[in-house]
């Protein structure tokens, strides 16, 4: 096996580019079949979707630039500055992303995103700013790395990409479970739904409390929530009977179920069940049937307040017609629960591996 050479990101590169915003005051450049990409959702994950799409129109009146499928993108300010993400999609991006193209003859691209993936720290001490940190090209452009021949590359990618592969697959099912299941509930209890079900409001059976911070808390095995999902583990809880957390602030349809100990941060709310009159999934999948962005209060931020939630309406069938619902969504949810702790296993395993594969410690025998 040869030794690992000293490079610069710009020396394996074909391509290295920022992006761009279509202005949002021009309708018409948003809507399309062109995916656009945020920073927030760079999560050091693989992109098969983005949240927002836009117009050829939006394309070629910005700096947006369409991106070659497998790029490594690193965020380069805002909350998600430093962590990596990889597009298995063509898609735009905004500018404060940073977009590499790999050189395939040069380097491996999946070896690269692990590589800075294993960075971060690296990454994180380059930002720079009071307000909000910063990356920029040029900083990202110009750092060194070590890499191992292109073959040697292939294989160390080969290893962590299997298992994340794995971990794709479990969340895609996980997806299409609840999917079922929200596509069941609607034809029950919104395309069926009965004149004499009671009318009710959400406050009625639901108590809506706010997230706390979570800084002084010690690591642990507890899940901490934020409105992205899972963000660590620690020590404490906040509840853990069945609860539902709704976003207070930032992207508005973000809903989580939970039945077990939680902690989350206060850009979420969470919620205690009043379980004589409905069940939690019950309402979770009603929840889920509305787009809580069109309840918005927010102004530069997207927002939503108790007051808003508390008068939601909806008809309340009987706890016997929930049960018939839950006896599906139970089977669903112990499937997915099961998935979970499988992904949180290969998780941990590729944690494991990824900075041992990355720094030599670990060398993988190949022809």
């Amino acid at each position: 096996m040869g030794e690992w050479k000293k490079v610069k990101i710009v020396d394996l590169a074909s391509r290295i580019t920022s992006g761009g915003t279509p202005l949002t005051k021009h309708l018409e450049y948003y809507g399309g079949n062109i995916p656009w990409l945020n920073t927030k959702e760079i999560k050091n994950c693989r992109i098969f979707e983005t949240e927002k799409y836009i117009t050829e129109l939006g394309l070629n009146n910005s700096s947006a630039k369409l991106i070659d499928l497998n790029s490594v993108i690193v965020a380069m300010y805002g909350a998600t500055a430093g962590k990596i993400a990889i597009n298995k999609i063509p898609l735009t991006t905004n500018q404060a992303c940073c977009n590499i193209t790999i050189d395939d003859k040069k380097a491996d691209y999946n070896f690269i995103y692990y590589l800075l993936l294993s960075s971060f720290a690296r990454l994180d001490s380059l930002t720079s700013g009071a307000a909000q940190q910063n990356l920029n090209v040029g900083l990202i452009s110009n750092l060194e790395i070590l890499v191992p021949e292109l073959k040697e590359q292939k294989v160390i990618a080969e290893v962590l990409s299997s298992l994340d592969d794995k971990i794709d697959l479990l969340h895609r099912q996980n997806k299409t479970l609840e999917e079922m299941a929200q596509t069941l509930f609607r034809q029950w209890f919104i395309e069926e739904a009965k004149d004499e079900w009671e009318e009710c409001k959400l406050g009625d059976v639901l108590e809506i409390k706010y997230g706390k911070d979570h800084k002084k808390l010690n690591d642990g095995n507890i899940p901490l929530y934020g409105s992205g999902g899972i963000m660590r583990y620690v020590d404490s809880f906040l509840y853990d009977q069945e609860s539902i957390l709704i976003p207070r602030k930032g992207t508005l349809t973000n809903l989580f179920y939970l039945n077990e100990p939680f902690w989350t941060v206060d850009t979420l709310f969470w919620s205690k069940v009043n379980t004589e009159k409905v069940s939690g999934k019950f309402l979770f999948f009603f929840l889920k049937t509305m787009d809580l962005s069109n309840l918005n209060v927010g102004s530069a931020v997207p927002s939503l307040t108790t007051k808003v939630l508390n008068e939601i309406k909806f008809l309340l069938p009987s706890l016997d017609e929930q049960k018939q619902f839950n006896e599906y969504a139970d089977s669903a949810w112990e499937k997915m629960a099961k998935n979970k702790e499988q992904i949180k296993t290969l998780e941990n395993m590729r944690d494991t591996l990824l900075p041992k594969l990355m720094s030599g410690e670990v060398r993988v025998k190949y022809d």
